[in-house]
């Protein structure tokens, strides 16, 4: 085969490749890709039909940002001096698959803000195709009891962390739409969606009720279950016994607690009472010595003023005696004596 023919060939080769390349369409996928924050994320892209695109330089950009460019592989890498930071270490391509007409890429840990609309060309062939990636966070609904009485329970739901803006809704065990209060919706300062409802439902023994959060933009659904015990008559009969129990042992313990506080207080008093006696019966000795004392001194006054009374009944039964024995002429002599010894008396 001379030189002439070879050429001829290559030509041809040449021809067929650009033919080919002139058919292929870039395809990425018509639906919006859809992923959860802290995932890896494929945008699929290729050619069709396939041809080779290992000499090709593939860019991905998002015109939203500055700078645009998300992924720039030229001559067999990746370009990082175009790249946009938030994407640093984060995309790639699967260059093996790049003979096959795999021009898609994959972003790692996608975050909420990696949400957009990307575009993937093909400098040489002139082809490009945009593809709608959708980044969403769920979270599982909590219900709390707000009250419940013999007839109707309460209750709330609420799930944190949303995007994008879900919406709530309340089911019965059959399924059954409920109306429930209006939703509450908050967004928070990471851009994450609150929300929180309320709902009054009747015990029946239809008694499984749901707290659904869905969120249609990104396919997603979150729900939670909760079981609200039906009131029997036997669960009534118990109650009407336990509470007259309950008060009775109410009453009880409180009549025990303050007989032993009125047992303490007597305690005490008895104990006041006893020492008190001690100290009475330390001083009674005291006082009754000194009444001993007092009683003999008084009785010695008392003997001694008996004595001088008889001394006197004896002076006047003499002087009686010398005045019948005396003649009358005497008698005042008689007379001046007994004045003279009353006067000493």
């Amino acid at each position: 085969m001379d030189f002439r023919t070879c050429s001829v060939l290559m030509c041809l080769i040449k021809s067929f490749e650009v033919c080919v390349a002139e058919q292929s369409e870039l395809i990425c996928s018509h639906q919006p890709i859809v992923a959860l924050a802290g995932d890896d994320v494929i945008l699929p892209c290729y050619l069709d039909p396939p041809i080779s695109a290992s000499s090709e330089t593939v860019v991905w950009t998002r015109p939203d940002l500055d700078p645009k460019y998300i992924h720039v592989h030229q001559d067999g890498r990746l370009m990082f001096d175009y790249q946009n930071p938030s994407y640093y270490l984060r995309t790639r391509l699967f260059v093996d698959e790049l003979q096959n007409g795999n021009v898609s890429m994959k972003i790692f840990k996608v975050k909420i803000s990696d949400a957009g609309k990307y575009f993937c060309f093909l400098r040489s062939m002139l082809k490009e195709a945009s593809i709608q990636l959708t980044v969403g966070v769920v979270s599982t609904p909590i219900i709390e009891v707000v009250s419940n009485n013999s007839r109707r329970v309460v209750l709330h739901c609420e799930s944190k962390g949303w995007y994008p803006e879900p919406e709530e809704v309340w089911l019965d065990g059959e399924g059954n739409l409920l109306s429930a209060g209006p939703t509450e919706t908050v967004r928070g300062p990471d851009d994450l969606y609150t929300v929180s409802s309320r709902v009054t439902v009747e015990k029946r023994h239809s008694n499984i009720f749901t707290c659904r959060v869905q969120q249609k933009d990104i396919n997603q659904t979150r729900e939670t279950h909760i079981y609200v015990p039906v009131q029997s008559s036997s669960d009534r009969i118990r109650i009407i016994i336990i509470i007259p129990v309950c008060i009775i042992v109410l009453f009880i313990i409180t009549l025990i607690i303050c007989t032993k506080r009125i047992l303490r207080t007597l305690e005490g008093d008895v104990t006041h009472g006893v020492k008190e006696a001690m100290l009475m019966v330390e001083v009674k000795p005291k006082v009754q010595k000194h009444n001993v004392n007092m009683n003999a001194a008084q009785l010695q006054l008392l003997v001694k003023g008996n004595q001088q009374q008889e001394d006197q009944r004896e002076q006047l039964d003499r002087v009686q005696r010398s005045q019948t024995e005396e003649p009358s002429g005497a008698g005042n002599n008689t007379e001046d004596t007994l004045k003279h010894r009353e006067t000493q008396c």
